[in-house]
């Protein structure tokens, strides 16, 4: 099962035609015939969409949707509810993420399911390795959340500008496709296009709306697409390209305006709360991949990224050098001056590391006073000349101590052990990353054996 949905109806046959529906497409149902008894079943079983259809028993869908949202993890539940006439307005204004038509048919029902468990499990999932939405370059000027229409000609995005631009929360440029495509190349991107389905032929509107969504300043924008009574059989097209809502093309009518109005502000709503989920996603994965104390990447990032390295290697022909650094007699600074003037310590000392490595290296905070410097295309000497202007800059000048540490300064100095994977050893066996980090801890271990306050460079041949 691909999703679980709780479809509410005082109707017994709607009740089963919508579960039939729903279950042939592989979700998972739940069904209640009553307010009360969906509040009930939402409670115990925390379903990831709600449908509310018409005739139920003890209250109306908007009200159902306003105590949906109150439940706990209901501020974000997607909520589909059946409504016509004057209640398509007050059912938004509760909080619908989307209307169901009464006359609508299967396949834009079930894309218009499709699109918002998508979007929910889009701004839920882990995934910050694909980064996070650019920032929108262009409108300082105006802190109003801003929105590009496209229509068929300049003069409908113009009326639908006008019947809006008083009933909603955001700025509304308009804007031709060609336009609008350039200006998203170049990180001009608004939080939310309304984009005619047909402009100058049929269907390239749709096909503006996947070449936005492919763009890396645009992807994350909200879509809306404007249809024709007669191409209604295209609403489940765009809304599966990512279109988040279809709205009539007569949005711009006295009758629609309002409603058109709210659902426009609804995408832009769900708009920035994918930001934010993303945004705390991408801080997230920093967190856990971060030292807190020094800025650094942490064991948990280095050594998978070591591993990487040492196979890119064998790929490149390029020699890869690991160093691993120790602070020298640190314990006693934490016993004679505390733990305040350990860290004050660790995070000096952090910062010149790695102010003295290039760019591409990585520096990492193994754990306590241990340091991980890896450096791609990195042979011997140039790897033996680095690791001396670490030591060197660590010893330039005391560390600054904090007060209440009994002292101002402190001069700190460290040892490090170097290993260097050669391009010749990758290449005639497979990389591996532990035997070459465990040399370079070896000569680490000569090091502080043989004085403290040196280089030792693991010869290729010294046993892991």
């Amino acid at each position: 099962m691909v999703g679980r949905i709780l479809v509410i109806d005082g109707v017994p046959t709607n009740r089963i035609t919508m579960k039939v529906r729903l279950r042939s497409a592989c979700y998972e149902v739940a069904v209640a015939a009553s307010g009360q008894e969906a509040i009930r079943i939402a409670r115990q079983t925390h379903p990831q969409m709600v449908l509310i259809g018409r005739s139920l028993p003890d209250m109306s869908g908007a009200a159902l949707c306003a105590e949906m949202r109150r439940l706990p993890l209901g501020a974000d539940l997607p909520i589909l509810i059946q409504a016509t006439g004057a209640e398509r307005v007050a059912t938004l204004r509760a909080g619908a993420s989307a209307l169901i038509e009464p006359d609508g048919d299967e396949l834009a029902l079930l894309a218009r399911i499709r699109g918002l468990l998508r979007h929910d499990g889009e701004v839920t999932r882990e995934d910050a390795l694909t980064g996070m939405a650019e920032p929108a370059a262009g409108f300082e000027h105006d802190s109003r959340p801003q929105a590009v229409f496209v229509g068929n000609q300049p003069a409908t995005a113009l009326g639908w500008r006008h019947a809006l631009q008083g009933r909603v929360g955001f700025r509304i440029t308009v804007s031709e496709a060609e336009r609008a495509l350039a200006e998203a190349s170049v990180g001009r991107a608004p939080d939310l296009y309304l984009i005619a389905a047909d402009i100058q032929q049929p269907g390239d509107g749709l096909r503006l709306l996947s070449e936005l969504r492919s763009r890396p300043h645009s992807r994350e924008a909200a879509f809306v697409i404007a249809l024709r009574p007669e191409r209604a059989d295209m609403i489940p097209v765009a809304l599966d390209l990512g279109a988040g809502d279809v709205l009539p093309w007569n949005l711009a009518s006295p009758e629609a305006a309002p409603e058109a109005a709210i659902r426009l502000d609804t995408q832009l709503a769900r708009k920035h709360q994918a930001d934010r989920r993303r945004h705390e996603t991408q801080r997230n994965m920093r967190w856990a991949m971060t030292d807190p104390l020094t800025g650094l990447h942490n064991r948990r990032f280095a050594l998978p990224r070591l591993h990487e390295l040492a196979v890119e290697t064998g790929e490149s022909g390029r020699d890869l050098a690991v160093m691993v650094l120790d602070l020298d007699r640190f314990k006693l600074v934490n016993d004679m001056h505390g733990h305040a003037a350990g860290d004050a310590v660790l995070a000096e000392i952090a910062a010149r590391l790695a102010a003295s490595l290039p760019e591409a290296a990585l520096l990492a905070r193994l754990g306590g006073e241990e340091f991980l410097a890896i450096l791609p295309d990195c042979p011997m000497p140039a790897a033996r000349r680095i690791a001396e202007d670490m030591r060197r800059a660590v010893m330039s000048a005391p560390v600054r101590l904090p007060d209440g540490s009994g002292q101002a300064e402190l001069g700190v100095t460290i040892s490090a052990g170097v290993a260097v994977l050669s391009a010749a050893e990758a290449a005639s066996a497979p990389p591996d990353a532990e035997a070459l980090l465990a040399r370079a801890d070896h000569a680490l271990l000569a090091a502080k054996s043989s004085g403290r306050n040196r280089i030792v460079m693991a010869p290729l041949s010294m046993a892991a």
